[in-house]
């Protein structure tokens, strides 16, 4: 049966970093229909003060590499984007509760993917976003 609706699924794959620093997934399962908005959190911790709060985000469709979508540091509260990231896609840097969160409005199914968060460049959170 085919439903009309995106079904988002999240798991999580963590990778420590020599620095001990970590990133975690918040939900197990997020449910979206499409034309709804979608959100996707994760929280992180850092081994010390010196660690940089870059928060990257990515999305890997089927057969393909992860493509850069967009990423906010903790040095500036402007959005860092690729051209080719719609406007429908933003993220929010939460640094005093160690959060991040991917926002998708208007949620389509070409949006079914992989979607990665990384904190700087070493640790990485994997997002499956399944379409049923």
């Amino acid at each position: 049966m085919l439903y009309a609706g995106l079904l988002t699924a999240v798991f999580c794959l963590t990778f420590d970093s020599s620095r001990g620093d970590e990133i975690n997934q918040l939900n197990d399962t997020i449910t979206s229909k499409v034309s709804s908005d979608t959100r996707i959190f994760s929280n992180y911790s850092l081994s010390n003060r010196a660690s940089n709060e870059n928060l990257f985000w990515y999305k890997q469709t089927p057969g393909s590499s992860p493509r850069y979508l967009l990423h906010r540091m903790k040095a500036s509260t402007d959005e860092l984007r690729s051209d080719e990231t719609e406007a429908r896609f933003s993220s929010q840097l939460d640094t005093s509760q160690k959060m991040t969160s991917l926002k998708i409005v208007n949620t389509q199914l070409c949006d079914s993917a992989v979607y990665l968060c990384a904190l700087s460049t070493t640790v990485l959170s994997l997002h499956y976003c399944l379409l049923q």
